[in-house]
């Protein structure tokens, strides 16, 4: 056995080492107590040293550790079942209405003979048609993050059907990721056989992220994209004109009635489940189970009520800015008739001020088309007799009136209302949508033509 001594250390490596808070041999460790223990201050750190990060455990790690010590599973905290398939296991918690219980107003069950033409031609997409309420999934989700993107899970699956003369919505919850396959094959499962989508938002939202969700398993998405009703933007069409917002939240209020107690906002939801996973305690999703449900409830009762204001609107609607809102729809569809009679109805409600211009010029454009010109000569009239004057159409109109569509021609009075519009427009007092260059230039060229016809009659 060689007895050479190791080589003393490189100083300078020592000294670099000392300034790390290294130090080398066992000088200035503590003595072990009789019988191996460790000295009191053993596992504190040497002065000068620096704390490795299991020495002392952070408060965030002592609260999840205590609070996990009282935690309340999910299964202690929902009623629910563990649903089992081939990919794995997921939590599965079932709720069931009566069709025949009222929510928002109508019964749940009202839903499932509302006209989904009418829902189609509000929504501006005609092959809506073909839903049937009565073999459609409604569809909502709560998410790790409100922004979408990789990363970003479903933890909760919540969808709706009618069964047997109820309305079942069955929530779909994964314990944790590993348990999002078995998760999105027992949603895959429960929509078998619906023809269709509903969602609030879900273009947007839902659908993509379960989408992305079911590319990354290499599962398909069970649900048919192109009848796929997102109630969002209907409602926006009908009621964004009355009311400030047109969130679920905001509707519930507004149209079905109904105010929640108790509601976790949805900007807390993924922190809570977050929380859950760090803790293992369940009692503060109970709330997010609740929104979750109360969400595809109100899906059911909107498919009513904007089913009932498209299809039969005299009996839906009490508000003359909603009967504006149905007219732009109308126009938009080319129904000429319809846009008269809601023209009037928004009228008739009392509508003033910006709207009740709107709802004139739609009227008078609606009538033009159907050949009443009485009518939409008188709207013009109207309107160009207001001061100060607020649109410019109506001057344009009349000069075109008068100058083509008359029984007699009168290019004399066609011109007074071409050239009280180019004064109007010089002048600054109004502003053409096509913008004031362009609109100047189409009076010139309007004024110029009806000066040599007023000055032939003459």
């Amino acid at each position: 056995m060689s007895t050479q001594r190791p080589p003393a250390p490189d100083p300078d490596l020592v000294a670099r080492l000392a300034r790390l808070g290294v130090s080398l041999g066992t000088a200035g460790l503590p003595v072990p107590a009789r019988g191996g223990a460790p000295a009191p201050d053993a596992a504190r750190p040497r002065p000068g040293t620096r704390a490795e990060p299991w020495d002392a455990p952070s408060a965030a790690t002592e609260a999840a550790w205590e609070a996990s010590l009282d935690a309340a599973p999910i299964e202690g905290v929902i009623a629910g079942v563990e649903a089992a398939n081939a990919h794995g296991r997921c939590f599965v918690h079932t709720h069931a209405r009566d069709a025949g219980e009222p929510y928002g107003g109508p019964a749940l069950g009202e839903a499932l003979v509302a006209c989904t033409r009418s829902l189609a031609e509000l929504a501006n997409r005609p092959t809506l048609a073909a839903i049937d309420v009565a073999r459609a999934a409604f569809v909502d989700t709560e998410t790790t993050g409100l922004s979408g993107g990789a990363g970003t899970f479903a933890f909760l699956v919540g969808v709706g059907r009618f069964v047997d003369g109820r309305f079942e919505v069955r929530q779909f919850f994964m314990r944790d990721p590993g348990e999002e396959r078995a998760q999105l094959a027992a949603v895959a499962e429960w929509v078998d056989g619906c023809t269709g989508v509903v969602t609030f938002n879900g273009r947007s939202f839902d659908v993509p992220l379960l989408a992305s969700r079911y590319a990354f398993h290499r599962a398909r998405l069970p649900f048919a994209d192109d009848l796929h009703l997102d109630l969002l933007h209907p409602a926006r069409r009908l009621w964004r004109r009355r009311l400030a917002s047109c969130a679920l939240q905001s509707l519930e209020r507004h149209i079905l009635g109904i105010e929640r107690t108790g509601d976790v906002p949805g900007w807390l939801i993924p922190a809570r489940y977050t929380d859950y996973q760090r803790t293992g305690d369940a009692r503060p999703l109970a709330p997010v189970f609740e929104h979750n449900q109360l969400d595809i409830l109100s899906m059911v009762g909107l498919v009513t009520h904007l089913a009932r204001a498209y299809g039969d609107p005299a009996a839906a609607l009490a508000h003359g800015e909603d009967w504006l809102s149905l007219a732009r729809t109308y126009a938009a569809r080319g129904e000429w008739r319809r846009v008269i009679d809601a023209c009037g109805d928004a009228l008739a409600t009392g509508l003033a001020g910006a709207d009740a211009d709107e709802a004139q010029y739609h009227l008078s454009m609606a009538a033009r088309r159907l050949g009443e010109w009485d009518r939409a000569v008188a709207v013009w009239a109207a309107q160009a007799a207001v001061h100060p004057p607020r649109r410019l159409y109506p001057f344009e109109e009349l000069a075109k009136y008068w100058e083509h569509r008359a029984p007699v021609a009168d290019a004399a009075r066609a011109l007074r209302y071409a050239e009280r519009a180019r004064d109007l427009v010089a002048a600054g007092l109004l502003r053409p949508r096509r913008g004031r260059a362009v609109a100047l230039s189409d009076l010139d060229h309007r004024i110029a033509r009806l000066r040599r016809k007023a000055g032939a009659a003459a």
